[in-house]
C-alpha cells in the first residue's frame, strides 16, 4: 500500500511539473513606433526625450568640469516631472529611463530616493530593544545628495474637425542643493499629429 502511495505521488508530481513546464505564452513584441497610434504622449516620446537629455547632459561644461571629477557628486531624483500637460503621463517612467542610462554610462552616481523613507524607518527599528545594537546599522553612513534632477512636461493642444495637434515640451534642469545653482538645464520638443477618422 505505501509502495503505490509513494508511485502515485511521484505520477502526481511529475503530471504537475510537466504541466507547468509546458505552457506557451502568447507574447507579442512591439516597437515603441508601432505602439504610437494617436497624438497622445507615446513610449517612442519617452526613448526620444531620454536620449536627447542624457546626451545633453553628458556634454554639459560642469560634467567636464575638474571639481565634478574630483568630488564625483551624488545625485537625486526629483520624485517625478511636473505633469502640466492634459494627460495622465506616468513621468517617473520618464526620469528613471534618463538615472538608468547616466548610471550605465558612468556620467552619474545617483542616491535611491524611493529607499530613503524605508531605510530610515528600518535604522530606527533596529535602534531599538528589539535588536542586537552591536550588530544594527550604524547611524549617520548615508551619503547626501549634492545634485537634484528635476524638470516639467507641458504640452498644447490644437484640434480640428479633421485633425489633432499635439506640442509637447520637456524642460529638465541639474540643480545644486547647496547653492540652488541651476549648472544645466535644456529643453526638448515633440510635435504630433494624428488624422482623426471619418466615420460613415
Amino acid at each position: 500500500m505505501k509502495k503505490l502511495m509513494s508511485v502515485s505521488i511521484i505520477l502526481i508530481a511529475f503530471f504537475l511539473f510537466s504541466c507547468s513546464h509546458g505552457v506557451k505564452k502568447n507574447v507579442t513584441s512591439i516597437t515603441a513606433s508601432e505602439a504610437t497610434v494617436d497624438a497622445d504622449w507615446s513610449p517612442e516620446d519617452v526613448q526620444k526625450v531620454r536620449n536627447y537629455m542624457v546626451d545633453s547632459i553628458s556634454n554639459a561644461k560642469f560634467i567636464s568640469s575638474m571639481k565634478y571629477r574630483t568630488e564625483k557628486p551624488r545625485w537625486m531624483l526629483a520624485k517625478e516631472l511636473r505633469n502640466d500637460t492634459d494627460e495622465h503621463i506616468n513621468t517617473r517612467v520618464i526620469m528613471e529611463r534618463i538615472r538608468t542610462k547616466l548610471i550605465n554610462d558612468g556620467t552619474a552616481i545617483f542616491i535611491d530616493d524611493e529607499a530613503l523613507d524605508t531605510a530610515l524607518k528600518q535604522l530606527e527599528l533596529q535602534q531599538s530593544d528589539l535588536f542586537n545594537n552591536e550588530k544594527a546599522a550604524k547611524v549617520g553612513k548615508f551619503i547626501g545628495a549634492k545634485l537634484i534632477l528635476r524638470g516639467a512636461i507641458s504640452n498644447i493642444r490644437k484640434r480640428s474637425e479633421r485633425t489633432d495637434i499635439n506640442y509637447y515640451n520637456i524642460t529638465l534642469q541639474v540643480v545644486d542643493l547647496e547653492t540652488l545653482q541651476i549648472l544645466w538645464t535644456d529643453e526638448y520638443e515633440i510635435g504630433r499629429k494624428a488624422e482623426k477618422k471619418k466615420f460613415r
